[in-house]
């Protein structure tokens, strides 16, 4: 009887975690965004340096210095910290408030499509005006694309059964 029930409990734990394996994805792209940029943000606000390769055109000390690395006073680092720490708070709380179940989907699309235009930039400026590279940079870069395209196929599957 008891392995009747762990074999039930098993499989319901599988078929939750498979259906719902974009929003695990994304919780981890958030944490891994969390890290990056915590990472980054003690770095500024500590005046350390980030470790980096610095190999060629590879220089974090000198993108982490550059004017571009504040907006409005505040670095930028800490502001992509906000951010993924908001994405996975509302990842998180989807299905214990009404509304992040209604428009959490919706909100995360939202804040990582306007993180991943604004990493974009920086990107670009990294490229064409500092001719110098951040690994850290290009890694959150990578992660918030990442997570724009895992909120949008979530998005997507959540508004699938309104176009029915």
């Amino acid at each position: 009887m008891d392995t009747a029930k762990t074999e039930k409990t098993a499989l319901a734990t599988t078929a939750v975690i498979g259906s719902d394996w974009a929003r695990l994805l994304a919780a981890v792209l958030c944490v891994l965004g969390i890290l990056v940029a915590g990472y980054m943000t003690w770095a500024e606000l500590t005046n350390n340096e980030t470790a980096c390769v610095d190999v060629g055109k590879v220089d974090c000390s000198a993108v982490q210095n550059s004017a571009y690395a504040k907006t409005f006073g505040v670095p930028v680092a800490l502001l992509g910290l906000l951010g993924y720490l908001a994405m996975l708070g509302i990842i998180v709380l989807e299905d214990q408030v009404a509304l992040f179940a209604a428009y959490g989907r919706t909100l995360v699309v939202g804040m990582a499509l306007f993180g991943a235009i604004f990493q974009t930039y920086l990107t670009y400026v990294e490229g064409a005006v500092l001719d110098k590279w951040c690994q850290w940079c290009v890694t959150s870069y990578v992660l918030i694309s990442l997570l724009l395209i895992v909120g949008v196929y979530r998005l997507y599957g959540f508004l699938k059964p309104l176009r029915s």
